[in-house]
């Protein structure tokens, strides 16, 4: 099981909104054939798994962290493959969250006399796909804030500088996130001060979608951004008054490739965040990695739209600077956030801390 969540972290970011799925063929001890989901709309795992092992599929057991299929989707149904090629037993790491599936593909098997066991490294498989299973039973994105900070809770000196407070490694985790969410999310502020490209560049892989939470139109059209070439895979949520004011620049950016959203608004400029990640949901977006600033963390919060935050702390003191909490209220201690299934890792000096916010 653990060799098939290997194979299926080689379809992170290329099979959304899909899960990601590895499947291995065992016969007399030894593994006949391999498999995994590359792509969206491609072969499943167990499919390509059980052409690999061709007539040796026979008598075996087959492996797989997420339950098989049994309906018509992109594909046919896993199941009447893998009842086909004669494998008769099959081990399942979890079940298929989608109500399309939900136990019927393991009946299905069983219902044709194959054994299967059910739950191996459930936890493991569960949190690999985590953003296949909120999105396929709410309809809405996964959502991770990711903050980089001092010891002393700041993501910018006193001048607004931020870049670069993390070391390489640290920044090189960073692309490989980007290349694993569907989308990365940055407000007005963070465009105006780093004028970041929000693309994946230290490491190989695919290029997230983009998108700008801007209500007063106000990062500069000769931001990377809105000149990279790719355009056409930048999102644009402003107000619908500050398009009125600013036809200009929405024709501009329009005629360039940008997804422009005009939104209703609350109190002047800010955007509902839940009709933002509805539209994103919309466009097959399963899942946002939202990188600031402090004002858009804030927004997020207070739409209590966050399932987990990445913290990159480095080892440095400002004493003086910007907090990413700094725009929510101030909590008492019985009402403080809380944070649960916390891990950590160190990077080079930097610490990464997982959490998932509790409901």
């Amino acid at each position: 099981m653990l060799e098939c969540l290997s194979l299926a972290e080689k379809g992170a970011g290329y099979v959304s909104p899909n899960p990601m799925v590895g499947a291995i063929v065992v016969k007399d001890g030894k593994i006949v054939g391999r498999g995994y989901h590359k792509r969206y709309g491609g072969p499943h795992a167990e499919i390509s798994a059980i052409r690999q092992a061709k007539n040796s599929a026979k008598g075996g057991t087959l492996y797989v962290n997420l339950e098989c299929c049994c309906h018509y989707g992109k594909t046919p149904p896993c199941t009447d493959a893998i009842i086909q090629s004669g494998v008769n037993r099959v081990v399942v790491g979890m079940k298929d969250p989608n109500p399309l599936v939900r136990g019927k593909g393991i009946q299905r098997l069983q219902a044709a006399n194959i054994e299967v066991e059910l739950g191996v490294l459930r936890r493991e498989c569960e949190k690999l796909n985590e953003v296949f299973s909120k999105f396929i039973t709410t309809g809405q994105p996964f959502v991770t804030l990711k903050v980089a900070q001092t010891l002393d809770g700041k993501i910018a000196d006193s001048n607004g500088t931020s870049r670069w407070i993390t070391n390489n490694q640290s920044r090189r985790i960073v692309h490989a996130l980007r290349a694993r969410y569907d989308a990365v999310l940055v407000g007005a502020n963070t465009i105006s001060m780093d004028d970041p490209l929000l693309t994946v560049r230290a490491i190989h892989g695919r290029n997230p979608y983009r998108v700008i939470v801007d209500g007063n139109l106000s990062s500069p059209l000769s931001s990377r951004v809105f000149l990279d070439k790719g355009k056409n895979n930048t999102f644009l949520f402003t107000s619908r008054a500050t398009a009125r004011k600013k036809k200009n620049q929405i024709s501009k950016l329009e005629k360039s490739g940008i997804r422009v959203y005009p939104m209703s608004s609350r109190n002047g400029s800010r955007l509902d965040i839940r009709k933002i990640l509805t539209v994103l949901a919309e466009c097959n977006i399963s899942s946002v990695l939202v990188e600031g600033g402090a004002k858009t963390y804030a927004e997020f919060v207070k739409a209590n739209a966050v399932d987990k935050m990445i913290i990159f702390l480095a080892p440095k003191v400002f004493v003086d600077g910007l907090s990413p909490y700094q725009y929510l209220k101030a909590r008492k201690l019985p009402n403080a956030l809380q944070f649960s299934r916390t891990s950590s890792w160190n990077l080079g000096g930097d610490l990464m801390i997982e959490a998932y916010l509790r409901r």
